[in-house]
């Protein structure tokens, strides 16, 4: 029997695809959301940036709408290999940036912008077209180790990083980060097997031109659910990307116990993950969705209250990674299922966008409240609300897809 035919055999015979997809995931943009709230409290002590205006950080997000349809569609056309090698080479530049800032804050903005352009092309959008590529009975798993391979370095990242910002200052950390990102993401482009990514081997290159996709998938009333819910669903994304650090500050934590809080929500990402990722191989995958989104909701609230104790803090942050670890899992699965491999990562490179759009609009309702209260309360409460309603908008889902994307002529 083909071990590919069996569930634990589709991953050994597809363990080296599986090894240079994680390792360019933990190095590459996703590793971002966890070590960059690291050095915003350092940041705004150095260079005295009130916290509404640190905020506005968020809306660097609007860069990647523009970046990832075109990381997305030379993804699908040219192969995972040739587009990572890019993104891996030109990503330690905007950190190398930061580490000579002077403290104008539009240089930073400007710097954060051309990070996750430059990261769009080392996120999900590009390494996951290899698990779309081989992976169908143990896609769910797969996607899983993929997506946790970011969390686990996370967890440990915070730690050597605020250890290093401590001891040797935040320029240090910063130039310390690029060099290690550079190294292990050119290991992680020469692991991946020769045509695992390429159209050969996936099906097809895109069918037609660009504005025909496009049609395409805007008229799939799927791909709409899907980029909706998830707007709503990552409001908060902020929180827990570059205003951790800050967060947890107020929640009257020091240095080291709000980095043992940032290890706490990386965690959370990895049992989210594990949990999503089995259960999409198993339940139905609107059912997995909206459980698995609707969490947040509940820390968010829990985060808002009064309970500022360390136990208190850390269960809210641990059910916002619940969700951040099962959302990356989610979007790949869900464009895996209902649309075709020839424009996985085009249509991926959509969905996401609905990410950066609710992350960037986070950042700026935040940078309002904040200017208003003084206090990360009021949008606890309001993108608590968002993430409900975006969570059960996922029921909306059909339960079988469309049609088997590889099966589309």
């Amino acid at each position: 029997m083909d071990q590919r035919s069996t569930y634990l055999g589709e991953l050994r015979a597809n363990w080296q695809v599986l090894l240079a997809t994680s390792l360019g995931s933990a190095v590459g943009l996703q590793l971002f959301s966890y070590v960059t709230s690291i050095f915003g409290p350092y940041l705004i002590g150095e260079f005295h940036w009130s916290r509404s205006q640190f905020a506005l950080i968020g809306l660097a997000m609007f860069a990647a709408l523009l970046a990832l349809p075109l990381a997305g569609r030379l993804t699908d056309r040219f192969g995972v290999r040739r587009m990572a090698l890019v993104g891996v080479v030109l990503t330690p530049l905007p950190l190398l940036s930061y580490s000579l800032m002077q403290g104008h804050f539009a240089v930073y903005f400007a710097t954060s912008c051309t990070q996750l352009a430059i990261g769009s092309l080392t996120g999900p959008v590009v390494y996951t077209r290899l698990i779309a590529a081989n992976f169908d009975r143990a896609r769910g798993l797969a996607l899983t180790i993929v997506m946790c391979a970011p969390a686990f370095l996370g967890a440990v990242a915070a730690r050597v990083i605020t250890a290093v910002n401590e001891g040797y200052g935040w320029r240090m950390g910063y130039r310390g980060l690029a060099l290690f990102v550079l190294i292990a993401g050119l290991v992680a482009v020469a692991l991946i097997p020769a045509g695992a990514s390429d159209v050969k081997q996936s099906g097809a290159k895109p069918q037609g031109d660009l504005g025909r996709t496009l049609r395409e998938i805007a008229r799939t009333p799927v791909f709409w659910v899907i980029f909706t819910a998830m707007l709503l669903c990552t409001l908060p994304t902020p929180l827990h990307g570059s205003q951790l650090g800050i967060l947890m500050r107020e929640q009257n934590l020091s240095a080291t116990a709000a980095a043992d809080m940032v290890s706490v929500y990386a965690i959370g990402t990895v049992i989210g993950r594990i949990v999503c990722g089995l259960a999409l191989d198993r339940y139905p995958a609107r059912w997995v969705t909206a459980i698995s989104m609707i969490l947040p909701a509940f820390g968010l609230l829990l985060i808002a209250s009064p309970m500022d104790s360390a136990l208190a803090v850390g269960f809210g942050l641990l059910l916002l990674g619940v969700t951040i670890g099962a959302e990356g899992d989610l979007l790949s699965f869900l464009v895996a299922r209902y649309f075709r491999l020839d424009i996985f990562s085009t249509t991926l490179s959509l969905a996401y966008c609905a990410v950066f759009i609710g992350s960037a609009s986070g950042a700026l309702i935040l940078s309002g409240l904040l200017k208003s209260y003084g206090s990360f309360a009021p949008f606890l409460v309001l993108s608590s609300a968002t993430v409900l309603l975006g969570s059960l908008l996922f029921l909306l889902l059909p339960s079988s897809p469309r049609a088997r994307m590889d099966r589309v002529s």
